[in-house]
C-alpha cells in the first residue's frame, strides 16, 4: 500500500486511527496500551517508505515542498513522530528554516477559525516538537509585531505562536 505517496499517506492515516485510544478528541493521541506486534512492524514499514518518498524533497529547499510530501509530512506523525520529528529537525539543521516550513505546512486562510487551534498546536508538537520549534523561533517570537509585515501568513504564524508559547497542548 504504502509503495506511492498517497498509499503512504493512506496507511499512515488507518494504522493512526485503529491505535487511537478510545474516546480520544486529539488527532495525534496514539493508544499507550499494548499493542501486538504488527503495530511496530507497520509502523516502521511506513516511516521507512514515507522517508523514501521524501527523499527528493530533503534536498530541496522548504518552499518547493508539493502538496504530497506536505501530506505525506503531516500523515507520518500518526504513524512515527519520533521519526518524523527527528527528520524534519535535521532538514531545519541543514537548509530549511523553521518559519519557512511553517509557512508552508499551515494554510493562509482558516476563517473563522483560529490560525493555530489547540488541535493544530498538538499536531506540531508530534512532528517537529514546540519545545524545539519556540527555540529555534526565538529571536523572532521575541521580536515586537513589525507595524507593516512584509509577509503576513508568517506573522500570523509568528503572533499565534507566541500566545500559545508558555500555554502547552493541553494545558487548558
Amino acid at each position: 500500500m504504502a509503495e506511492t505517496a498517497d498509499g503512504a499517506v493512506l496507511a499512515a492515516r488507518t494504522l493512526q486511527r485503529i491505535t487511537r485510544r478510545d474516546g480520544s478528541d486529539s488527532p495525534d493521541h496514539i493508544q499507550a496500551a499494548a499493542r501486538p506486534d504488527w503495530i511496530g512492524e507497520a509502523r516502521s514499514l511506513i516511516s521507512r517508505e514515507i522517508v523514501r518518498h521524501l527523499a527528493p524533497a530533503a534536498r530541496q529547499p522548504v518552499d518547493q515542498l508539493t502538496e504530497p510530501e506536505r501530506t505525506l509530512l503531516w500523515a507520518w506523525r500518526h504513524s512515527a513522530p519520533e521519526n518524523a520529528r527527528a527528520w524534519i529537525n535535521q532538514r531545519l539543521e541543514d537548509r530549511w528554516t523553521p518559519l519557512d516550513l511553517l509557512a508552508v505546512l499551515l494554510p493562509h486562510e482558516r476563517a473563522p477559525f483560529p490560525f493555530i487551534d489547540h488541535d493544530t498546536l498538538q499536531s506540531l508538537d508530534a512532528l517537529i516538537g514546540l519545545e524545539a520549534l519556540y527555540s529555534r523561533l526565538g529571536p523572532l517570537l521575541d521580536a515586537p509585531d513589525p507595524d507593516n509585515p512584509q509577509d503576513e501568513h508568517r506573522e500570523r504564524i509568528l503572533q499565534a505562536l507566541r500566545q500559545h508559547r508558555g500555554h502547552p497542548p493541553g494545558s487548558d
